[in-house]
């Protein structure tokens, strides 16, 4: 990886900074000094005269232990930042733990149950199972997998009024609008999955749902397609929502109990998607940062709170090289919930510029953007997607109406808060946030439901209503790939952690 080294408080890498051993800088000068007089000591030490504490004793190795920590730094040409260490596992956490089921309601002979055994994405932060890992000897914990082994909605990454069947392929609710996304993200490539239709949209029923596609921003307590994050279907009348309002009919006719929507999702490569974040940036920049001919013109002195916001644009532009590369920063710690253990990770959150979309209104004397201007400005101020789409299928039959340019989930390092311009991500609870991608960033299935409302979801293989695409995968593919994807970053955290521990002594 390109940047090692991690915050003591916040488990944030930080970027390995090099040193310039030929030169005598105060800082290191007072290393090799401090080495030097402890050498000094041990050499010409005479016997004790009497007994020091065991604290003075314990002071003193830890003040050793550090001098020789950075003459090794001094040495490599490095300087390495204490890390956050997990504590041991137990015996008892090899064994592996099973979430209990309460019955909570049968509905059309189906029967839904709920867990409280485990711990749900809110508050600004996530959770994933993870078990101890005796190979890994920094790290000592992997990243581990609940089952059913497969594409389904995810047991963590649901709303708290969710109810589920014995094996979590179909979700409903007592309660009013709850969401859930799905396990796994979208982030390149053509995919294709099934929404069933189990019940919704009757006559004389209450019963509900909606269906599409969301990032991790997007509410769980709100249906799909409630804010800019996620881009849903009702079943009444078949509308496209986003931003809580309805658009276009996608689906003719709507959806009914015993339909079954087609989802065929196409992204460009990575590498063309970054690509296009990075002509975006680059396109912004000089709004931000106008060009040296502004210097001519007589410019009023900033005041502190204008200073404040330049270093926070100089700070964004500073986070270039946390992402360089398409570098993952995944900042995990492991922690045990009821007797079963679990990644904590800081979750995505809402920015400013999103929330102004969905509520187009000046509050506390924040500059909104009107919603008159969305269609040239707003949009102008979020990168999209290249040639990204959702085609839309019902029972087989391909609709007339598609879903164009989604909003890109990839970090962007440009902010200036008078042109509404903001980094595209947001880590509400983590104040050392450097606008970094940890691999969970992308588009999930997301399954809404209102009122006993059914649905569930199909990755694959085996669809009701396939459909004949050249290069198009099911997306049961991409469980498979997420679980290597996993795998393969906890041996590069694994060997970054070894290589960082190798300078505690």
């Amino acid at each position: 990886m390109n940047q090692l080294g991690i915050d003591t408080e916040n488990g944030v890498r930080q970027e390995l900074l090099s040193i310039d051993v030929t030169e005598n800088t105060p800082e290191l000068l007072s290393v090799k000094s401090d080495a030097i007089e402890s050498e000094s000591k041990d050499e010409n030490a005479t016997p004790p005269t009497h007994n020091y504490s065991t604290r003075s004793k314990e002071r003193q190795i830890e003040k050793d232990l550090e001098i020789k920590s950075k003459l090794k730094q001094l040495q490599h040409n490095v300087v390495v930042q204490p890390r956050l260490k997990p504590v041991p596992f137990l015996r008892s956490d090899l064994n592996t733990v099973e979430f209990s089921k309460n019955l909570m309601t049968t509905t059309k002979d189906i029967k839904f149950y709920q867990s409280e055994d485990r711990p749900f994405n809110r508050r600004g932060f996530k959770y994933k199972p993870c078990r101890p890992n005796p190979s890994f000897k920094s790290n000592l914990y992997s990243t581990s997998e609940i089952p059913p082994f497969k594409v389904r909605p995810s047991y963590f990454d649901m709303a708290q009024g969710i109810v589920y069947n014995s094996d979590i392929s179909l979700i409903s609710t007592l309660q009013g609008w709850r969401s859930v996304r799905s396990n796994i993200c979208i982030r390149e490539g053509n995919y294709y999955f099934e929404f069933n239709i189990v019940n919704a949209n009757e006559e004389e029923s209450k019963s509900h749902v909606r269906i599409g596609l969301a990032r991790k921003e997007a509410s769980l307590e709100a249906p799909v397609g409630f804010d800019g994050y996620s881009y849903g279907l009702r079943d009444v009348q078949g509308e496209f929502m986003t931003l809580s309002r309805p658009k276009e009919v996608y689906v003719e006719g709507g959806f009914n109990t015993g339909d079954v929507i087609g989802f065929l999702v196409q992204f460009p490569p990575l590498k063309e998607h970054r690509k296009a974040v990075d002509d975006f940036i680059h396109s912004k920049l000089p709004l931000v940062k106008p060009d040296d001919s502004s210097k001519s013109t007589p410019v009023k002195q900033p005041d502190l709170k204008r200073r404040k916001k330049t270093r926070k644009e100089d700070a964004a532009e500073d986070n270039v090289k946390f992402s360089a590369d398409g570098n993952i920063v995944r900042d995990q710690v492991p922690i045990r919930y009821k007797n079963a253990l679990y990644y904590e990770q800081y979750e995505y959150s809402n920015t400013k510029i999103m929330d102004h979309l969905l509520n187009p209104v000046s509050i506390y004397g924040e500059k909104a953007i009107l919603e008159k201007d969305s269609a040239d400005k707003q949009i102008e101020n979020l990168p999209i997607i290249p040639n990204s789409k959702i085609r839309i299928f019902k029972n087989g039959v391909e609709q007339k109406g598609q879903i164009n340019d989604l909003y890109s989930f990839l970090p962007t390092n440009v902010e200036n808060e008078e042109l509404n311009i903001s980094p595209n991500t947001r880590q509400q609870q983590n104040p050392s946030y450097k606008n970094t991608d940890d691999s969970s960033l992308g588009y999930y299935p997301m399954l809404s439901v209102f009122q006993n409302g059914i649905v569930g979801l199909n990755a694959g293989p085996d669809f009701k209503f396939p459909i004949d695409e050249q290069d198009v995968k099911p997306l049961s593919q991409r469980y498979e790939e997420s679980i290597v994807d996993e795998w393969y970053w906890d041996i590069i955290d694994e060997v970054e952690a070894e290589y960082l521990d190798s300078f505690d002594a």
